[in-house]
């Protein structure tokens, strides 16, 4: 398993923080996992209610909208849950893929929770750094995530 870590990041022109996968301070550390994760949450992530929605599909998936687990490819991140593995990754980003388990997505999520629920919106009191775990990230995730037994396969992976 590989441990990261989401950062707090200002954007002054829109004037919030957001989470990203690389250390503001470092910026050469960025695994490709940690920034896939921070990618997902905020680009599809923005309320709680999303939330809840992510956590019901997480722990009850045979009765969601989509029980084979294939909600493939969206706006910006392709999401597929086979067993109790989930990738996410976009085809517009190379590093950005990750493959988690179930509860470590879940993990994240109850996480970015705290995020959503708190101040984000004061550059002088930044959120919390956020604790993720994942199993691989970039291209070792999407060759693992294509060799799970009844995996979707990754559309645009080569």
């Amino acid at each position: 398993m590989i441990t990261a870590k989401l950062y707090p990041w200002w954007f002054e022109d829109s004037k919030y923080f957001t989470m990203s996968g690389t250390n503001p301070n470092n910026k050469n550390e960025k695994p490709d996992g940690a920034v896939a994760i921070g990618a997902f949450l905020g680009a599809e992530i923005h309320t709680t209610n999303s939330i809840d929605m992510w956590v019901s599909y997480l722990t009850d998936l045979e009765h969601s909208d989509v029980p084979d687990g294939n909600f493939g490819e969206g706006n910006a991140f392709s999401v597929f849950i086979t067993g109790d593995y989930v990738f996410i990754g976009t085809e517009y980003s190379e590093e950005q893929q990750v493959l988690m388990t179930r509860a470590q997505f879940l993990h994240a999520l109850e996480q970015y929770r705290v995020f959503l629920d708190g101040d984000y919106e004061d550059p002088e009191n930044p959120p919390a750094i956020i604790n993720v775990e994942f199993i691989a990230g970039g291209q070792e995730a999407v060759d693992m995530y294509n060799n799970l037994p009844n995996s979707h396969g990754v559309p645009y992976a080569d």
